[in-house]
Formats: structure tokens, C-alpha cells, sequence
């Protein structure tokens, strides 16, 4: 086997290996939207989650809450989120000393509305985290590999019909004759060979 068919059996596996690791570090990444935090408290906040390839699949998410008694110990808090036909998706409610109310769950593409209600006092610090391409992991692989494969052998057939044109090519070219660089001397009677060489660079002196 040859050292560059070798070569590319090792770069093929390496690059697909390079490939579906570099999606999988995409596919985990975490977008954060921010619904409150202390120096801005909102009671309502909208929030617009895009479709991924234009697909409507449901992204994992996760609600991450934290409330704050800044003047008071205890006091009621309450967040809501409701999607754009105003079904609540996820609600909780309580009482500070309750503990951090996080919620996790998944939410399709589409318009969002938090509503946080806290006594005076307390104020709140909300970020929604959303994974978007983690539910197309598998599609993912799947592609990239699928596209690899095809750059691969696509390669491969491209090459092999490059050097099979240039081969018929060269086949079909006929070969120059080779040019001497002296000039032949004819064969016939010997004025003719000797007004060959009165033409030539070393004839005879003309006398005067």
C-alpha cells in the first residue's frame, strides 16, 4: 500500500473524530437569557425562543431562581411562565424560606412571558438557561458523518478520474521526434558535400 493511501486511512478517522467532538462541545453549549436580576426587578418579562434549522423541536431548559430578602427575613414569592396562547408551562409559589425554587424541563420555539411576584423587601434574580442544538445531538452526528463519508469518496472518485484523463491523455499524445543539433550532411556526389561545407561556418577562404 502506498504511503499517501496510508496517510489518508489515518487522517479520514481522525477527522471524523475531530469533527463529531467539535458537535458535541456545540451541542452542550448553553444560551442564558437573563428575566431579572438585582438592580432591575420586572415583574414581567418576555422571552423569544428561535426555532434551530427551522425545526420545532423542544429545547431542554432550566430555570434557574434566587430570591432576597434585602429589608425583611421572610415575605411571599411567586414566579410564572406561560407561552403565547397564555398556558402556564411551569409556576411555583411560596415563601422565601422555602428554598431556591428552580424548575427544569423542556420548551418549544416560541414566545415566552415570566411573571414574578415578590412582597416587599425581597427582591429576585432569574436567568433562563436553554440548550438549543441538544436536542438534534443524534441528527448532528449523524450529518457531519454522513458528509464526511461523501467528501471522502467523492475525493477519492475525483482523483481517480483526474489521473485516468490524464493517462489516456498522454497515451493519445503522439511523442515529438528528438531535434539534433547538427545539421545532417547529405549523401549524394561530392560537389554536393562540397558546397555543403562552403555554406558552412568553416569554408574555404575566398582568395583574391
Amino acid at each position: 500500500m502506498e504511503r499517501k493511501q496510508v496517510v489518508n486511512l489515518v487522517l479520514w478517522p481522525v477527522a471524523l473524530l475531530v469533527l463529531n467532538s467539535l458537535w458535541m462541545s456545540v451541542a452542550g453549549g448553553v444560551a442564558p437569557y437573563e428575566i431579572n436580576d438585582k438592580d432591575h426587578a420586572i415583574e414581567t418579562r418576555t422571552v423569544e425562543l428561535d426555532s434551530v434549522f427551522g425545526q420545532s423541536k423542544a429545547m431542554p431548559a432550566e430555570f434557574d431562581v434566587e430570591f432576597t430578602g434585602i429589608s425583611v427575613d421572610d415575605g411571599h414569592v411567586s414566579w410564572t411562565v406561560r407561552d403565547s396562547s397564555n398556558v402556564v408551562v411551569a409556576q411555583w409559589s411560596g415563601m422565601l424560606s422555602d428554598g431556591p425554587p428552580d424548575w427544569s424541563g423542556a420548551l418549544e420555539p416560541g414566545t415566552y412571558t415570566v411573571e414574578t411576584v415578590v412582597d416587599e423587601g425581597i427582591i429576585a434574580e432569574q436567568v433562563l438557561y436553554i440548550q438549543p442544538f441538544e436536542s438534534y445531538r443524534l441528527e448532528g452526528h449523524i450529518l457531519l458523518s454522513v458528509c464526511l463519508f461523501i467528501v471522502a469518496f467523492g475525493e477519492v472518485f475525483i482523483r481517480q478520474k483526474a489521473d485516468a484523463y490524464l493517462s489516456k491523455r498522454a497515451a493519445s499524445t503522439p511523442a515529438q521526434p528528438e531535434k539534433s543539433p547538427f545539421t545532417p550532411l547529405k549523401s549524394g556526389m561530392p560537389e554536393e558535400d562540397l558546397a555543403l561545407d562552403e555554406e558552412g561556418p568553416w569554408r574555404s577562404p575566398i582568395g583574391r
